[in-house]
């Protein structure tokens, strides 16, 4: 039986918030326990750099796909083309936020490099997972219908 079309973009976008927690859990696993990299966030004004442990890692990938998910849903209702607007507008938001990790101060460069691939990883997770939402949304039908269609018409293309 086929999934309908709202719960099969639900299902998707929960599985691109999902790959981002992983993502940005994976890249601090990596730097900490590969590179031996003690991750901390910078400093701004008067504050202090902080840890930044796998928790906070996963929740930043969590609330980095919450936003996400909440603006392709403005994006839907406003835009003409809303895949589009949505890849469009999410690496200007990547872009904007690699400010965070490449400012501040009393962090090392690895530790910048370290936070900037964090940003980059939950991106390259949410970015086509949220596009394939909406491009699947917006014809209103199943994932399996709509990838059956795009292989039919590559052998066609062949």
């Amino acid at each position: 039986m086929p999934t309908s079309a709202p719960r099969q973009t639900l299902l998707t976008a929960a599985g691109g918030i999902a790959g981002a927690i992983a993502a940005a859990v994976a890249v601090w696993l990596l730097a900490r326990y590969g590179f031996g990299i003690q991750i901390r966030t910078p400093g701004f004004g008067a504050t202090h750099p902080r840890a930044l442990n796998a928790g906070l890692a996963a929740a930043a990938g969590a609330v980095a796909g919450l936003a996400g998910l909440a603006a392709t849903k403005i994006i839907a209702r406003l835009a003409t083309r809303p895949r589009r607007a949505w890849i469009i507008a999410s690496l200007a938001a990547l872009v904007a936020s690699l400010g965070a990790p490449l400012a501040g101060h009393g962090v090392t460069e690895s530790q910048r490099l370290v936070l900037a691939c964090m940003h980059v990883a939950v991106a390259a997770v949410l970015i086509p997972a949220f596009a394939s939402a909406m491009s699947r949304e917006q014809r209103g039908e199943p994932a399996a219908t709509a990838r059956s269609a795009a292989l039919s018409a590559g052998h066609q293309a062949s």
